[in-house]
């Protein structure tokens, strides 16, 4: 299971299994942001590559940038 892409905005992720795509809703816990798939949460540090791509506001505007993972 890989993350794709996280939308922090509207509050989910959309991950691939290999085999088909899903978008799964988020939340923060703690500080850490974690998905829900297959009624369970998964930590997205867990899942995430270097390069993938996060949409959050920054100000008033809608950006695209790479997220970092937290340590």
């Amino acid at each position: 299971m890989i993350i794709l892409g996280i939308n922090r905005i509207l509050g989910w992720v959309q991950i691939t299994t290999g085999h088909a795509r899903y978008t799964c809703p988020t939340k923060e816990i703690d500080g850490e942001l974690f998905f829900r798939f297959k009624k369970e949460w998964h930590k997205v540090d867990d899942y995430i590559l270097d390069y993938t791509h996060e949409l959050v506001y920054e100000g008033k505007n809608v950006i695209s940038r790479i997220y970092r993972k937290e340590h």
